[in-house]
């Protein structure tokens, strides 16, 4: 007997209600825009919540913002996050131009929404991003959007100038060191304390002071950026090449090619720039601006002068260009080689060249008695070091000639022969007097031998050089001053030091790797080397620092006369105070007057007093109120 069983149907499952979030965005904070969008987010946040089959997520809105962008829109950002964190499901828009005006960002965006499930609606254009020709319209639609994008810029570019032609102001910055901007007058008002250091830092420039001098005496003093930040280089350049403390404004500086890039590109004559003289109050005069930019100039053209071969002489074998390795003196040849050999782990192995060689050579392929820079120039387009040393010569008017390197001579082998061990500091130092290296040598004393540095030229037969003697533990403290460092590294030594150059003075040029020079300042007296002089001028005008005694003169061994404190022989006295050769204190003296030798007109004329220090320092008064003090070593 057949059995017949009843299945009844089951309750329908509820379905999960959507998360539904909309997005909203005007381009400019102006206050109908402001309106419009306040408009959109209360028209969608009421759409939302009013169909009960949608779950109100939210209504992400973000002002005054470009759509050719997404990374700069925070609430669009934060919107997509919410997506990947499934907190979104449904995303409704106004149109098109409102979600991106980017057709790349757009489909992106959107395609990867679809992958992950959320849902985009498009209500002026009537298109579901989930649909199948969703994405066809949206491509077609996007490039609408993105080419009106680039129209409004046009638009709104062209309005700009033409505002800039009728002479209009406007505002760039509204508060610059020195000037804040005026909004009635439409226009930038001097700040008076500001103003007074304007004018201090380009007064600076001008004295001769560095950047770096410059930026850190602005934050001794006290001073700060707009921003409330301590001044660097870049800071300090940017004030000083600013024509708006002259009075100008120069407009058109800068231009965006691009509006879906934004990327901003420095006006190089592609554009017309548009200057308004006499704008506002100068806080600096147009001369002493000219002024300011004709040292940049004479500091640019010294820190990267021009040759011959500049931009001329090509590697044959990685394609870099080759580059001057400047002399340290006349004596010595100034070198040109292949830029990868001045990088670290990078060597081609091509031929390098003296200056005087290079022109040799290219005399002999000019045919030419000697090297004519002028008929160099008007003739060759081009040089080329092939592999092995061979130099190619091409002319402007499509000639080639090749120059052959010689074979080089067959070299002995030389027995090898113990050397001492080796100093970081070996073949580093050069006399500035004569060009001959320094040498290191061992000196004995009571308290036990230090290692010292002296020119070569000391000790070889018929040849005098009266240059200076360094300690060794004085050129590394020298060193890790003028590279503002701690303590001496070795390694950091030698991955950043090509040679040192003492000069007559005492003073110290460190040559970098990298093409800087590093100058070190001072006068250092040369050690046991007297002259026999004896200087009325001094009389009355040395006084102990310690004690308050005018010095006296006394001479020693009936040659040299030397400069003592009378305190240092009265009873009960403390004095220590050091005696001074007169011949140190004639150096000492031209040294701290700018003058080469010593002027006993101008030192009795200039010099009030000297005051001996503790520290065996010597602080000179001028009769003009000024101060200058040298520091002995």
């Amino acid at each position: 007997m057949r059995k017949i069983s009843k299945i009844e149907p089951k309750a329908a499952a509820i379905k999960p209600k959507k998360k539904v979030a909309a997005y909203v965005r005007v381009s400019r904070d102006t206050e109908r825009l402001l309106h419009s969008a306040s408009a959109q987010v209360s028209y969608y946040s009421s759409i939302i919540q009013k169909n009960p089959d949608w779950q109100y997520a939210g209504v992400y809105a973000d002002y005054g913002i470009s759509g050719t962008k997404v990374a700069k829109r925070d609430k669009f950002c934060r919107m997509l996050q919410d997506c990947e964190e499934g907190k979104i499901d449904i995303i409704l828009t106004k149109s098109i131009s409102r979600f991106a005006r980017n057709t790349v960002d757009l489909l992106e965006t959107v395609r990867h929404l679809k992958s992950i499930g959320v849902e985009v609606r498009f209500e002026k254009e009537h298109i579901n991003s989930m649909s199948g020709d969703g994405e066809l319209m949206l491509s077609i639609l996007a490039s609408f959007a993105q080419e009106e994008s680039r129209s409004i810029s046009d638009n709104c570019k062209w309005g700009i100038r033409k505002r800039f032609q009728s002479g209009e102001i406007g505002m760039a910055n509204k508060h610059l060191s020195g000037y804040q901007y005026d909004e009635e007058q439409k226009c930038y008002m001097v700040i008076p304390e500001e103003a007074e250091m304007v004018r201090w830092m380009f007064q600076m420039y001008l004295d001769g002071t560095t950047l770096r001098k410059i930026a850190e005496n602005m934050n001794d003093a006290g001073y700060r950026t707009i921003n409330d930040k301590l001044f660097n280089e870049s800071t300090v350049r940017q004030l000083l090449h600013n024509d708006i403390y002259a009075g100008i404004i120069r407009r058109q500086k800068s231009y965006i090619p691009d509006p879906i890039s934004g990327k901003k590109v420095i006006n190089n004559g592609v554009l017309p720039q548009y200057i308004i003289e006499d704008a506002h109050e100068a806080i600096i005069d147009k001369k002493t601006y000219e002024l300011v930019l004709a040292e940049h100039r004479r500091r640019k053209s010294m820190q990267n002068p021009t040759y011959p071969f500049t931009r001329k002489i090509k590697c044959g074998i990685c394609g870099r260009s080759y580059t001057r390795i400047a002399a340290a003196k006349e004596t010595q040849c100034a070198r040109w080689l292949c830029r990868s050999k001045k990088e670290k782990g990078m060597n081609c192995g091509s031929q390098s060249f003296t200056e005087p060689k290079l022109q040799e050579i290219c005399a002999e392929l000019m045919g030419t008695d000697g090297f004519d820079e002028q008929k160099f120039n008007e003739a060759v387009n081009s040089i080329t070091v092939l592999d092995g040393g061979d130099v190619q010569m091409q002319f402007k008017v499509g000639e080639t000639k090749t120059w052959k390197m010689p074979p080089k001579p067959v070299k002995v082998k030389k027995e090898k022969v113990l050397k001492r061990p080796h100093n970081l500091l070996d073949g580093k130092i050069f006399c500035g007097m004569c060009g001959k290296r320094y040498g290191r040598a061992i000196s004995t004393t009571k308290d036990g031998g230090h290692l010292y540095w002296s020119c070569r030229a000391k000790h070889q037969h018929g040849i005098t050089c009266d240059s200076v003697n360094y300690a060794d533990t004085e050129i590394r403290e020298i060193f890790c001053k003028v590279m503002q460092k701690k303590s001496f590294d070795d390694e950091f030594f030698t991955a950043t030091v090509e040679k040192m150059v003492v000069q007559k003075t005492g003073s110290i040029d460190f040559y970098l790797k990298d093409g800087m020079v590093k100058h070190f300042e001072t006068l250092k007296l040369r050690v046991n080397v007297h002259q026999s002089t004896s200087t009325d001028e001094f009389i009355g005008k040395i006084r102990c620092g310690i004690c308050g005694n005018v010095l006296r003169r006394y001479c020693s061994y009936g040659k040299y006369h030397y400069w003592y404190c009378p305190g240092k022989s009265k009873v009960r006295t403390e004095c220590n105070a050091q005696d001074l050769a007169d011949c140190n204190l004639r150096i000492v003296s031209a040294y701290i007057m700018g003058t080469e030798e010593f002027d006993a007109y101008e030192f009795a004329k200039q010099v009030k007093e000297i005051i001996v220090q503790k520290d065996d320092s010597l602080k000179y008064y001028f009769y003009d109120g000024s101060e200058k003090t040298w520091q002995k070593m």
